[in-house]
């Protein structure tokens, strides 16, 4: 193979510029400084084989080979005032014999107490903030603990800055040479890799995901250019990963409970882990990098898969009582008082009034559905709903009461809630009926046979078939709690025996109604009455007869 070698006249790369983080499509036009380190040490002189695998000419000062390699138009060498003292002619000498700009010396404290630290700390930060300045930050002569330093004063640039620079970090590894030749490692991956990790557990402690899925996008783009260098296997699939992130994070941030939760809707949840499980191969090479994305799938991912196609159902409670307790942990009370309160009304929904419609691709609830199972739960739960109303409202009039509730009440009162409702048994009415073919239940004393055409075609709209039910006899004399156990037996054994039940025609002695639809609809069944036109027929004789034509269904209110 045939060595490339960086002369005098041209830069070394022109990639660096084009490669660094976040700079703008004109980076041409950007400044290019380097940032080096100087000790006092004895340098060997050694040629530099730098990242892109050319050959930098033979020198003591890895400085000089990385100045031309970055293009650089500023040269800022961070020294004590011996180390200036022991190498700063040389090395100015070799940088302007190459036309190179003249080094600019930094002078720092030795180091010798905390104070002197701090000073170093401050040189280098102000060296990193520069704002349309690209940088190449050279380690390889940091001496003691300015190697920590140089890390600690990347990370705080990039975490703080609004707009941080671009910045590269590099390291001549004399200790690796071999035939004259040492090789000089870029570093930028592990800074990458730090202020992905950061950004990451900001993602996992608090659900936003905007900083941590652009930073994934950017570390991909690092470690697939460090892969291209190196030929060494394939890099992570990180830019989808990031893409996934953005997606799931928008539906988390929002509440988008549908788009979230639902696999066979395309829900971003089951999108994120199928897209973490293919980067997870890739990321073995970088242990920390696995490690990160583990505990992603595990504490974040993992509490939200299972519901397929709607949310009444067992998987869908489990869904929502993951997803309500992933908001308490993150402290986002209001979302945390939400969640529960939508997932007890839905324990009465139909699949339509629990994310089982399509709307434009995405999932979508039947209002007038959801509106009734939300009025089943308020009757068979009252006090329930009143608490979880209590608390949602104590949040959303933000303390602008007479008497608002403490943090710590509120925050009890949440968790309790909570607690409760990932507690309950799923919603099993609604899981039978998932399983077997809709039926359309008839209780009346109107056999269905004798329908006319045009309802047993209504009745056919709603479901594939049709049961007859006989409306149960009520005495005349019968109590109210008499015309409950009625209701009560009759619901019992028409979920036993038809657990596909949908829909159901209701009609008969009118406080026999009353009871039966309250409990159906609690069990997510809908409930109707048929209507019709009433016409008076005379024939020729002057007989006068009375017929009803069915006009259409009606849904209880």
């Amino acid at each position: 193979m045939t060595e490339r070698t960086v002369s005098n006249a041209t830069c070394g790369s022109k990639r660096l510029t084009q490669d660094l983080h976040q700079a703008p499509a004109d980076s041409s036009e950007r400044r290019k400084r380097l940032v080096s380190f100087l000790g006092i040490g004895h340098y060997e002189p050694t040629r530099h084989r730098l990242p892109d695998e050319s050959l930098g000419i033979e020198t003591k000062y890895v400085c000089r080979a990385l100045a031309q390699f970055a293009c650089a138009d500023e040269i800022a060498i961070v020294a004590t005032a011996e180390a200036e003292a022991a190498h700063g002619k040389q090395i100015t000498d070799e940088l302007r014999s190459a036309n190179l700009p003249a080094p600019n010396f930094l002078t720092i404290p030795p180091g010798a107490s905390e104070d002197d630290l701090w000073r170093q700390f401050e040189v280098v930060k102000t060296l990193l903030r520069s704002a349309g300045t690209d940088v190449a930050f050279d380690v390889t002569h940091a001496f003691r603990s300015q190697p920590f330093f140089a890390a600690a004063v990347t990370a705080f640039v990039r975490a703080v800055d609004p707009a941080p620079p671009a910045i590269r970090v590099f390291y001549a590894a004399f200790e690796a040479r071999k035939d004259g030749v040492t090789p000089v490692w870029e570093l930028t991956a592990f800074i990458e890799l730090l202020d992905w990790a950061q950004n990451m557990m900001l993602f996992l402690r608090t659900g936003r995901s905007g900083p941590v899925a652009e930073r994934t996008i950017t570390l991909g783009q690092e470690l697939a250019r460090r892969w291209a260098q190196t030929k060494h296997g394939e890099p992570p699939g990180l830019a989808k990963l990031g893409k996934a992130l953005r997606d799931f994070g928008a539906n988390f941030e929002t509440v988008r409970t549908g788009d979230l939760l639902l696999q066979g809707a395309g829900g971003s949840a089951a999108k994120l882990a199928a897209v973490l499980h293919d980067a997870k191969g890739g990321a073995a090479a970088v242990p920390p990098l696995a490690d990160v994305l583990d505990r992603l799938e595990r504490d974040l991912v993992e509490p939200l898969l299972g519901a397929c196609d709607h949310l009444a159902s067992e998987p869908g409670h489990g869904a929502l009582a993951g997803l309500a307790r992933l908001y308490l942990e993150m402290g986002r009370w209001a979302e945390a008082a939400a969640v529960p309160r939508e997932g007890w009304i839905t324990r009465y929904a139909t699949p339509g009034a629990a994310f089982g419609n399509r709307n434009q691709n995405r999932p979508s609830v039947d209002e007038d559905a959801r509106r009734k199972a939300e009025a089943s739960w308020n009757a068979e739960e009252r006090d329930t709903a009143r608490e979880i109303a209590q608390v949602r409202n104590d949040i959303e009039h933000a303390g602008f009461k007479a008497q608002p509730v403490t943090p710590e009440a509120l925050q009890r009162r949440l968790r309790n809630l909570v607690a409760q409702f990932a507690d309950l048994p799923p919603p099993a009415a609604q899981i039978e009926a998932a399983n077997h073919r809709p039926v359309f239940v008839n209780i009346s004393n109107h056999p269905s046979d004798r329908w006319s055409p045009a309802q047993r075609q209504a009745a056919l709209r709603y479901a594939p078939e049709i049961q007859d039910w006989p409306f149960p006899s009520v005495p005349a004399t019968a109590e109210t709690v008499t015309v409950v156990a009625i209701a009560d037996d009759l619901v019992a054994a028409l979920m036993r025996e038809v657990p596909g039940v949908t829909h159901a025609m209701v009609q008969g002695e009118f406080t026999l109604v009353q009871a039966l639809v309250r409990r159906l609809e609690g069990r997510g069944i809908s409930c109707l009455s048929a209507t019709t036109r009433r016409e008076l027929i005379e024939d020729d004789g002057g007989v006068k007869t009375t017929r009803f034509e069915f006009v259409r269904f009606r849904e209880y209110a």
